[in-house]
């Protein structure tokens, strides 16, 4: 006799336990077809008809002009997102690793969406792939990585995968309206990139939490994994002025490294020395692995335009200074209203991003700073290509409102699509452990399961789940001298 309530429960079992692999094959199988139908290749046009002056963009799918650029910011979102979320002692294997499949997929989903929003062409019913789609690709994956170190540690590897498949759609839409129709420029993507994947992973963790109060010991770092962390915080320090860079061209492209060199640098200074006033003579490893980058994202918005060094160095000082000021007293303060930051992304992107964002409305009430002109076109509102100075400033305000507006709505949207029982999402207990994942080896013990109290007690002096050093062992090949 057949059991069909057996048959049911080991059904959701299997589907739960299963469902990730069969997802991420669904919808590879899913690209496969749509990148056979629609995707081409963008190969570079007749240089013999194209005029070049010091501000002319390149011709289209120039690979020299861009690939360079993109290697550097490819080698931010692999390495430089992957080591810096390293520093959970427990969540290693999932932060790098997950890092990297979440990556991948977003630059599969990311070209497609791109594609047929931005670079649709409805005679030939395709849309062209180059180098310039593939470095735009990796800027839509910088802020779903944004929002991934908002909720590192308390998802599934499924609810990352569909989280990210919601926000490409999402975030590519808030970038479409703000440059075709409110012409907001944004040449560091901190408003469309950095702002929107801090305040769509926010949102998106307060749904997932349920009210609920985050308290692990495992969500901890060791000084191992806080050495890791500070790989990915070089990789992201040294490349950044290719993140903002990678996009401008003519006089704008150095000014966008210029700027960002500066800023950058401003930035590390004054987390070094706020974090040793806030932290009465020592340094703290978390300001100096998160804010030192503030300045790459507070100049993003007006990196290419004529701010001056001064300026940028203005910019990125402020930067250091608040996102270290956040990371020490905003943190916890957010906990307090159940939103638990693991990454503390509100205060390297979130806060920097904003700044930048307020940066750029000032600066559009200096034209002949502001080059805003550059930005315009015959699709932009309130004027086109005759925009008033007032009304410009008032785009680039609109564009900030725009992207805060999306990016929580959508966040708090997602979350709450996450915690339906289909995921099966990870209680407390679980919460940065990679062992919930993952094949560990045995010299890696949760220390609040079963098997790490086993060890505990049966081999103490084999695994110190609390890794403090091992006490001194008398040597006998040692001499002791009294």
């Amino acid at each position: 006799m057949v059991d069909f309530d057996d048959m049911k429960e080991m059904f959701k079992y299997w589907t739960k336990k299963y469902m990730f692999p069969i997802a991420l094959v669904i919808f590879q199988c899913v690209f496969i077809v749509l990148y056979a139908v629609h995707a081409d290749y963008g190969f570079e046009h007749d240089n013999n008809s194209y005029v070049t002056t010091s501000n002319s963009p390149p011709p289209e799918g120039d690979v020299d002009f861009y690939y360079p650029y993109f290697q550097d910011v490819h080698v931010m979102m692999f390495i430089g997102f992957g080591f810096l979320m390293t520093f959970l002692r427990r969540y290693s294997f999932s932060s790098v690793s997950f890092n990297f499949l979440v990556a991948a997929f977003v630059l599969e989903w990311a070209i497609l969406i791109r594609g047929y929003v931005f670079d649709w062409n409805s005679t030939a019913k395709t849309f062209v792939v180059d180098v310039k789609s593939l470095l735009h690709a990796d800027f839509v994956c910088a802020s779903v990585l944004i929002s991934f170190g908002a909720v590192l540690g308390k998802t599934n590897p499924a609810q990352l995968v569909i989280m990210a498949l919601i926000e490409v759609v999402i975030q590519v839409w808030n970038e479409y309206i703000g440059l075709t129709y409110f012409c907001t420029y944004d040449g560091g993507e901190s408003i469309y990139v950095h702002v929107f994947g801090a305040y769509f992973g926010l949102a998106a963790s307060y749904s997932l939490q349920r009210k609920r109060v985050v308290e692990s010991e495992k969500e901890s770092s060791s000084y191992a994994s806080d050495i890791f962390s500070m790989i990915g915080t070089l990789f992201l320090f040294c490349f950044w002025p290719s993140f903002n860079a990678g996009a401008a061209y003519g006089e704008g492209r150095t000014r966008a490294i210029v700027n960002t060199y500066v800023s950058i640098s401003a930035s590390v200074v004054l987390t070094f020395v706020v974090s040793a006033f806030v932290g009465k003579g020592k340094e703290e490893i978390i300001h100096i692995q998160n804010a030192t980058l503030a300045g790459g994202v507070a100049v993003g918005t007006v990196s290419d335009k004529e701010i001056g060094l001064f300026g940028a160095m203005i910019i990125g000082s402020v930067a250091g200074t608040i996102s270290t000021l956040g990371y020490k007293y905003l943190l916890e303060s957010l906990k307090k209203i159940q939103i638990h930051d693991t990454c503390g992304v509100h205060n390297l992107h979130g806060l920097p991003g904003v700044l930048s964002g307020l940066a750029g409305i000032v600066l559009a009430s200096m034209p002949w700073r502001s080059l805003y002109q550059e930005n315009l076109t015959d699709q932009c509102l309130g004027g086109g290509l005759n925009r008033s100075v007032r009304v410009h400033a008032g785009y680039q305000c609109a564009g900030l409102v725009l992207t805060l507006g999306m990016s929580i709505v959508g966040g708090l949207l997602t979350g709450i699509f996450l915690r339906l029982p289909i995921f099966a999402s990870p209680d407390n207990d679980s919460y940065f452990d990679d062992s919930l994942n993952w094949h560990v080896p045995k010299d890696f013990v949760a220390e609040d399961s079963a098997l790490g109290s086993l060890i505990k007690n049966i081999l103490p002096g084999q695994m110190r789940l609390d890794e403090t050093p091992l006490e001194p062992t008398n040597n006998p090949n040692t001499i002791e001298v009294i």
